[in-house]
């Protein structure tokens, strides 16, 4: 537990560094959570240069928000809420695309690059599982995601989704039952 104090005290020096506009606290923020955020990212919209662009954006949130950092939570917390945010934002703006999308495939105009980037994705059995993922319910996938790929305990994920620990339990509960439902038979045919 002392480490994890530790952590919380290294952060909130640097962000009180960085309030006072000092840019290399700023890079060892970066530095230190760089990895995690983009990680996350990638695990919920499954697209590396598209969660690179999140990613790189969440930061420049940091930058110019962290004055209303106020400490009541940890800053991990803080800023995963601004990566969950983001996620939520770039899901909403992706189905407007995919809308526009499917109009054009209706008219029959079907992008060649899409049809080859489809067939591949369709024949790799990482793809399936990501697809059942992304396709769970946005509460449920975030927090599959903060437990089992970025190891947030349930106390972390209720702080940064703004829920309780019941519910945590309960979404995480609800998302592994529906990728069974949704997994188990295609393994049993072989296809994962």
């Amino acid at each position: 537990m002392k480490m994890a104090d530790e952590t919380v005290d290294q952060d909130l020096k640097l962000v009180k560094m960085v309030v006072d506009g000092d840019e290399l606290a700023f890079e060892e923020l970066v530095k230190k959570y760089q990895h995690p955020v983009l990680n996350t990212i990638y695990r919920y919209i499954g697209n590396f240069t598209e969660a690179e662009d999140i990613a790189q954006d969440v930061f420049v949130r940091v930058w110019q928000n962290i004055k209303g950092f106020k400490g009541k939570s940890k800053f991990s917390t803080w800023l995963y809420r601004i990566v969950v945010n983001r996620c939520l934002d770039y899901k909403r703006k992706k189905k407007a695309v995919l809308v526009a999308l499917d109009k054009t495939l209706e008219q029959g105009k079907i992008p060649e690059s899409l049809t080859v980037e489809l067939d591949f994705e369709r024949k790799r059995k990482a793809a399936i599982v990501r697809k059942a993922i992304k396709d769970l319910p946005d509460n449920q996938r975030i927090a599959l995601i903060l437990s089992k790929f970025e190891a947030k305990s349930y106390q972390a994920i209720a702080d940064i989704m703004g829920i309780s620990l019941a519910s945590v339990a309960s979404l995480i509960f609800r998302a592994k039952d529906n990728l069974k439902t949704k997994l188990l038979p295609l393994r049993e045919k072989g296809i994962i």
